[in-house]
């Protein structure tokens, strides 16, 4: 079977003219014989529809076998609706194509799509997931499409609105089209038309599914046809009763959606006294039911049913369809048509034969297509003709055998199209040809053989480029932004190498490229020099000036040329800072290179590279950048790569190295030491030594193989960092420590450091930690007494850990292998080079002790040992027990010898002869050269000389012991009277050195070891730098190379000022550099340095803040300590005085029922209030809600229980005996104690139950409501963040840009998170898992927010911004996360319609199920939860303990937020679904949408057993019930209302007056949703509370 386009017609010519035209075309140009025509199929609408049925009957009339039916490409549902003339169906028609078109434009809109469909259909999953991503293409095929429209209308509403008032996310044209579209469908008009359209489809479903099915079933639907005719008459004749109920059901949905119910204006004639009413039923019921049954009667003609009944012919069908034995009856419709008419029906005996035996195969065909292919066919010529003419029938489906479907390709074709843009040709090319379009190869042959048929054809630049470059080929376009990054890393350097050459194809952003580098590397000179171009001198400005003329700019001549990427730039912008540096180095001439602890970023781990070299007659030390490092990959391997990245990429002349610091930490790092070996191998004058970064005992330490030094160095830097945190904590240690120290205070305050910088660099470190165990351990227990919180639960993880004999053991036998290097104290601290060469030559008998002690060890063990358990006996006597693998050793002294004495004894002195090899000790010797060590001349006969090893740096090595002969005689008779120089600073910048340059030469490469600190803390002051930036630096882009360039801020600073020079030099370079400067503004890199630093001091140290925010902005007030208030001094107070409270009285008594909801509690004048709310249902059936009072809260129950009662009852009159429900929204020990008051209440007022309430979600209050303070602390902020940044259209931009930025790589994920970004967060279901998702954009986007906007935004995003840079606050945000997805669809359901409600009371029992197995498997689920909590803090770069403190912290986490936020959970649950509270939910039954879906048979005795004295009748109930169903179970009920505010308003409400007071106390409960026309108090409640300040003078007293 085939369908194909042949052409187009003209419809705007007369009938006449039009059905002439159309046979000529057929019988004349197309040359078809229309006595071959065997069926004719024309949609149309309209006028259109007229002109051709004209030409059908015309057709038809003169060849009776070309029959009219309509088209199987579309639905029977869908063509009747196309074809029918109603000028209102046709206008909603137009609206819903136009609708699904612009959700069908783009893939981002259809996903839009999906979500609509998601919800709009969320009662049938199996429906959702047949739609989503097929509507836009396939509904003109479904038979219920218009029913999935009107149920998803409502959030399709919705989406438009997002999309509408979202321009900044959507392109203009989209935003303006969607706002078009948005006024379209939000007319009664329209909403009308699509509900009369879906109810009158309806009775035509089950014949267009059917249709749609498959032969038997379309074959076995011709019987139903008279029936549908029978039932669409009765509808017409009962037209007012049905269109009453399509009409109600459109009003239902108007409210919903806040139309207005009118009648179009441009509607004629015009009768200002005719009612909507009225005028649809007479304008579009009427006539739309009219001609649906002309259309079934003319599309289902006598002919087409016989025609039809020729498809039980298809073998599937021959042996089950009874429409088979109708064939024998009489001669077939087709009798002319046969091969040989007089045998046809002994073939079709034969037929029926050869399928019921299964003769011909064992598999019976089930199409049209597969029967014509079978092979016997050739036997049953008749039946061949048959079904060759059923081929043809447009009603007959069209089956896919593997051609191409050209009514699809059509339809794309209409869509990806806009309408100025067809053309007949082009349809034709699109639609009906088979071909690949090579463009290139195309131009080229037209070239060759038409060279002059370009000549007419107005070329541009972009054009000449693509056929200059055909033989790319079209996959570039998909590799592009792939390929984007690695060419951001390979073209620097491939440029560094090639000359200047003129703009071409390549792109001129990589000519610019160098002169980008020059220009970065002016800014970075300056900044070395820490000066501005106005602070040089002429002469050097005049240089600086001609350095930047020599730069060459190539502005783009096209559009398409590629811009510099933000990648890219700051690649090079780093270029130029390294290649200053290098400059330096060449000038030094010698340099070390030193690295230092490992970072982890992003999951992966890299190693801060450091340079120490002599700049300006000082020794510098400058970060070089990060070294990426992967501690599972080959030694070798890992070796070479870092290498190649110092040596090649980086350009550092390692034939210039002096000495190598490479801190390598345990069996991972081995590398390190392979790569440090290679460089000694090549060059044996880089020496190895320890850095003066931290103490030579520690640097050591840090080296040891055993995995218990280890665990102890990470439990005590832990330790430090936490007395970091503050200076109160400090001052505590020092006063606990200062008893047991046996020296002075004064000793630990040498330098103002950190107490982590200060211990570590000591080398009695842990001689200190050891003897100042006890007193540490009593500060610790201190804290976790007084402190709460985080702060309480790290310390307790601390002192555990500290009190763990593993621990002691470490740190005892640590301690006494170490003594020997006490010695060595004040080697690379102290600035006496004098002591520093006195120490030096005592380094050999270092190592000669420590081998004594290794010969020795079972001996000096066993001490350690002792000393060891005495010390664990007295900090922890009940805490004394050894690990489990000791168990396995005759003794744990002896497992101790073997696993860590003799390990610990080796490493030190294999890391001593390795870090002070004799080289290292040689040119440590060469400090005797300077004046304070009273030089000595150079003895000639003397074999060991300091110099001898660094002979091949001395420019003049004959002369150079004359040189330091003359140097000593020097300062020894001439300056002997005057103070020498101390440092090699002061004594490179003597006027001495100048004259000895051997000298100078020697000073400047001792300057440059690693090991000593001479001058000052050079590598103390780099690397706190270098670590506070890691630790507050918040960024979009590469971590690593964002610190890099603010390490090198002063360059950053002098970058505008040299690019503004170069741009007034060259005015060329204006379009790059401004780009330039656009992308590191975006960068954030200006203030980056500044704004962060002043956090850095205060920022708390994780697992969480130790305090809390003060801020009220962070802080709720119910969680607020509660203020000592005198009793009896405070009084009720209200918004209203006397005069307006009469008014609302009036109101509160036509209700006669209300229900009481007590909102959070608020500080008026410094004491705190509740709010005490009522909801009640007006005379005009709309939902009130009414602030009467603020009752000054007590910390009575009872007393705040009568306080209420008395407002309630006394001061405003209401009987309490009316109240039929209550709920609260405080939180906190308020909410405590409001709970005790709802008990009160409910005890004297047994009808008054407790429910939850509508104006928070469930999830929201389960979250808030938690006795889990970091949980509930962590909802309410999390509500605060969200709701601020999504208040402001700027800020919540900045926040989605963030978002797409952070899911860059996953398009589909951002867009559905920016979609989850709402405005009332307070009914949020998933509010959590949405923070989990985007807590990074959200920290990115705080980031920059605490530095633009106002002073108060700017504090604001700060606050927040340190909020949530806290592992406490992440561990309860995922715990929660995860455990209210359980409860997710259960608080969906609650804010959802009665049919919702009812499901959800359903499914409860199962929810509680898994709620109680959560809790009976926490164990497993926590570490589950603690984990991605660590993972997502790592990911956010939140300081946190070491892994091995972590899983102790973990257990105390366990019982303290998971267990309390999963049993607040089930506690909850349990109260507020009460079984009395579920038997109200179960009355929701009475709504006649829910009733038809869960109809049960306990409603009437619900209803009785909970509101017999509140029935007005209750001896009719049962009887009026019945009726109830009756009347909306009846198949012909039409609309069912499926809210309660809908059932009210029905026509008939008032005949049943027991369901009517059903209906109204159902509606009042708090927990019933607020439906679109809820109606506030007179004066707005959170408008109050949001007041900066609220006082009692605005109030009026009870």
């Amino acid at each position: 079977m085939r369908l194909e386009l042949m052409g187009f017609l003209e419809a705007d010519l007369d009938c006449d003219d039009m059905v002439q035209r159309l046979l000529e075309i057929v019988t004349v140009e197309w040359c078809l014989d229309l006595n071959n025509c065997r069926g004719q199929a024309y949609l149309g609408s309209g006028d259109i529809s007229y002109k051709l049925k004209a030409f059908a009957c015309k057709v038809q009339e003169k060849y009776p076998l070309a029959i009219s039916t309509h088209c199987s490409s579309y639905s029977f549902n869908t063509w009747w609706s196309k074809s029918i003339p109603v000028p209102a169906i046709k206008r909603a028609l137009d609206t819903f194509e136009e609708v699904v078109m612009f959700f069908g434009s783009s893939a981002t809109l259809e996903k839009q799509l999906d979500h609509v469909i998601a919800y709009g259909l969320r009662e049938s999953y199996e429906k959702v997931q047949e739609l989503q991503g097929k509507f836009c293409s396939l509904w003109q095929e479904k038979h219920d499409s218009y029913e999935v429209f009107v149920q998803m209308l409502e959030p399709l509403v919705e989406c438009l609105e997002k999309i509408k008032n979202n321009p900044q996310r959507w392109k203009a044209a989209v935003s303006e089209r969607a706002g078009a579209l948005l006024s379209k469908v939000m007319e009664f008009d329209f909403i009308i038309a699509m509900v009369v359209l879906k109810n009158a489809s309806s009775f035509t479903k089950e014949l267009s599914a059917g249709l749609q099915k498959d032969h038997f079933s379309a074959a076995s639907q011709l019987c139903q046809i008279s029936g549908i005719v029978a039932t669409l008459n009765r509808v017409k004749t009962n037209m007012k009763v049905f269109h009453q109920n399509w009409f109600d059901e459109a009003c239902a949905m108007a409210q919903s959606l806040r139309v207005q119910i009118e009648v179009p204006e441009n509607s004629l004639p015009r009768d200002g006294m005719m009612k909507p009413v009225g005028f649809y039923k007479d304008g579009l019921s009427v006539p739309l039911v009219d001609n649906l049954i002309n259309a079934v009667k003319d599309h289902f003609s006598e002919d087409h049913k016989e025609a039809l009944n020729f498809l039980s012919l298809v073998p599937c069908s021959v042996t089950v369809s009874y429409m088979f034995e109708s064939l024998k009856s009489k001669p077939p419709l087709y009798s002319r048509d046969l091969p040989d008419a007089d045998n046809f029906f002994t073939e079709l005996c034969c037929w029926r034969v050869t399928w019921k035996t299964k003769v011909a195969s064992v598999t019976i065909p089930g199409s049209i297509f597969h029967t014509l292919r079978l092979p016997l066919m050739q036997y049953f010529g008749n039946i061949n003709a048959l079904l060759r003419i059923m081929s043809v029938l447009p009603s007959t489906a069209l089956e896919d055998c593997g051609v191409v479907m050209r009514h699809k390709k059509f339809q794309e074709y209409l869509r990806n199209t806009n309408p100025k843009d067809r053309s007949p040709c082009l349809a034709m090319l699109q639609v009906g040809t088979d071909f690949r379009r090579d463009l290139d190869r195309m131009v080229t042959q037209c070239l060759k053989v038409t060279p002059q048929a370009l000549e007419g054809i107005c070329l541009d630049k972009e054009s000449k480029s693509l056929i200059r470059n055909s033989d790319n080929n079209m996959e570039v376009d998909c590799v592009k932004e792939e390929d984007e990054e690695p060419k951001v890393q390979q073209a620097p350097d491939k440029n560094e190498d090639q000359d200047m050459k003129p703009a071409d194809e390549n792109g001129h952003a990589g000519d610019n490229r160098q002169s980008l580098v020059r220009v970065f590397r002016l800014a970075a000179q300056l900044g070395k020099k820490n000066c501005s171009l106005s602070d040089l001198s002429e002469e050097e400005q005049e240089l600086f000036i001609q350095e930047l003329s020599m730069c060459h700019w190539f502005r783009r001549e096209s559009k398409c040329t590629p811009s510099i990427s933000e990648a890219e730039t700051v690649k090079l912008l780093t270029e130029g800072i390294r290649d200053v540096i290098l400059k330096e180095i060449q000038e030094s001439p010698f340099f070390s290179l030193i690295t230092d602890k490992p970072v982890k970023i992003a999951e992966k781990t890299h190693l801060p590279v450091f340079v120490r070299y002599v700049g300006e007659s000082a020794p510098k030390v400058e970060l070089m950048g990060f070294l990426p490092f992967d501690e599972n990959c080959h030694v070798d391997t890992q070796a070479s790569k870092l290498a190649k990245i110092l040596t090649e990429d980086w350009g550092l002349p390692m034939s210039h190295c002096r000495g190598q610091a490479f801190m390598h930490l345990g069996s991972g790092y081995q590398s390190l030491k392979k790569m440090s070996l290679d460089f000694l191998k090549s060059y044996p004058l880089s020496v190895v030594t320890p850095s003066e970064s931290c103490g030579l005992a520690h640097w050591l330490a840090g080296s040891v193989p055993c995995p218990s030094v280890a665990k102890m160095l990470d439990i005590t830097e832990d330790l430090l960092l936490f007395f970091d945190e503050s200076p109160c904590l400090e001052g505590q240690l020092a006063q606990a420590v200062d008893v047991l120290l046996n020296m002075p205070r004064e000793a630990l305050e040498e330098i103002p450091e950190t107490c982590y910088s200060r211990w570590k660099k000591r080398e009695d470190f842990f001689d200190i930690l050891a003897d100042t165990l006890e007193g540490i351990l009593s500060c610790l227990d201190t804290v976790s007494s007084n402190a709460t919180g985080a702060k309480s639960m790290h310390a307790q993880v601390l002192s555990t850990a500290l009190r763990n004999m593993d621990f002691i053991v470490t740190l005892v036998i640590l301690k006494n292998a170490c003594a020997p290097l006490r010695n060595c104290s004040t080697v690379f601290r102290c600035g006496n080079p004098a002591d520093i060469l006195c120490e030096v030559e005592k380094i050999p008998s270092i190592i000669e002790t420590l081998n004594k002690m290794l010969e020795n060890v079972s001996t000096v063990h066993s001490t350690w040992f002792e000393q060891a358990f005495q010390l664990a006996t007295k900090v922890a006597p009940e805490q004394v027990c050894f690990s489990e693998e000791s168990n396995s050793y005759e003794s744990p002294e002896i497992y101790y010898r073997e696993n860590l004495s003799i390990p610990l004894l080796r490493s030190l002195i294999d890391e001593m002869k390795y870090s002070f090899s004799d080289s290292h000790l040689k040119a440590l010797s060469v400090l005797s050269l300077l004046p304070s060590c009273s030089p000595q001349p150079s003895l000639s006969e003397s074999t060991d000389k300091p110099f001898s090893l660094y002979l091949t740096d001395l420019p003049e090595p004959e002369a150079a012991e004359q040189e330091i002969n003359a140097w000593a005689a020097i300062w020894r008779e001439k300056y002997q009277d005057v103070a020498p120089p101390t440092s090699i600073a002061e004594t490179l910048v003597h006027p001495e050195s100048k004259s000895h340059p051997a000298v100078t030469l020697l000073l400047r490469l001792v300057a440059v070891l690693p090991s000593v600190s001479i001058e000052c803390d050079l590598m103390k002051t780099t690397l706190n730098s270098m670590r506070d930036l890691l630790r507050n630096t918040v960024c979009k882009g590469n971590r690593t190379v964002h610190v890099m360039l603010l390490s090198h801020y002063t360059t950053l600073q002098r970058l505008p000022e040299v690019i503004g020079k170069c741009i007034e030099v060259d005015p060329e370079s204006s379009p790059c550099l401004s780009q330039v400067m656009e992308t590191l503004q975006s960068l954030k890199l200006d203030r980056g340095s500044v704004e962060v630093k002043p956090v850095a001091a205060t920022e708390p140290h994780a697992p969480g803040a130790a305090e809390k925010p003060v801020d009220g902005q962070v802080k709720s007030a119910d969680t607020e300590v509660i203020l000592e208030v005198v009793q009896g001094l405070r009084t009720a107070v209200s918004f209203y005085e006397t005069q307006l409270r009469e008014q609302i009285l009036k109101d509160l008594w036509d209700s006669q029922f209300f229900t009481v909801i007590t909102e959070q509690a608020v500080e008026i004048d410094g004491e705190l209030y509740v709010p005490l709310c009522i909801r009640y249902l007006n005379k005009e059936d709309i939902q009130c809600e009414e602030t009467l009072a603020f009752i000054p809260f007590r910390e009575d129950p009872v007393v705040l229980a009568d306080a209420i009662e008395t407002a309630l009852s006394e001061k405003w009159g209401l009987n309490m005996e009316y109240c039929r429900g209550q709920a609260l929204l405080s939180v906190g020990e308020v909410g405590a104690q409001m709970r005790a008051v709802s008990l009160a209440i409910a005890k004297k007022y047994p009808q008054a139950v407790r429910t939850v309430s509508s104006a928070w979600s469930l999830n929201v209050w389960l979250a808030k409501s938690s006795p889990a303070e970091e949980a509930a602390d962590g909802a309410v902020l999390i509500g605060k963040i969200l709701h601020w940044l999504t208040e402001d259209a700027e800020r919540q931009n900045k926040l989605e840009d963030m978002i797409i930025h952070v899911f860059q790589h996953n398009e589909g994920k951002g867009n559905e998170l920016r979609d989850k970004l709402i405005k009332n967060w307070e009914k949020s279901h998933d509010m959590h898992e949405v923070m989990v998702e985007i807590l990074e954009a959200v920290l990115l986007c705080l980031n920059e927010l605490k530095g633009e906007g106002s002073s108060s935004d700017k504090q604001q995003a700060l606050q927040f911004f340190d909020a949530i840079r806290n592992f406490e606050f992440i561990l309860s945000t995922v715990v929660q996360k995860n455990v209210l997805s359980i409860t997710k669809k259960l608080s969906q359901s609650l804010q959802g319609k009665p049919l919702d409600v009812l499901l959800a009371v359903n499914y409860l029992p199962d929810l509680k199920a898994s709620l109680s197995k959560l809790k009976s498997d926490i164990d497993t689920h926590h570490k589950a939860w603690f984990e991605e909590a660590v993972a997502l803090a790592s990911k956010l770069h939140v300081t946190m303990l070491h892994s091995v403190l972590l899983e102790p912290l973990s257990e105390f986490y366990k019982e303290s937020v998971s267990m309390k936020v999963v049993e607040h959970s089930i506690s909850e649950i349990d109260d507020l679904f009460t079984e009395k509270v579920m038997d109200t939910l179960r009355c929701l039954e009475i709504v006649p949408y829910a009733m038809s879906k869960v109809e049960t048979s306990i409603l009437s005795g619900l209803v009785f057993r909970l509101y017999k004295e509140d029935l007005p009748d209750q001896a009719s109930l049962h009887t009026e019930m019945k009726l109830w169903k009756e009347k909306w179970l009846d198949p012909l009920a039409g609309y069912l209302p499926t809210t309660v505010l809908d059932t009210l308003k029905t026509s008939q409400i008032r005949s049943f007056s027991n369901i009517e007071t059903l209906l109204r106390l159902q509606v009042i409960l708090p927990f019933s949703r607020r439906e679109s026309n809820f109606r506030q108090g007179k004066r707005s409640l959170q408008e109050f509370i949001q007041q900066e300040k609220r006082s009692l003078t605005e109030l009026h007293p009870l």
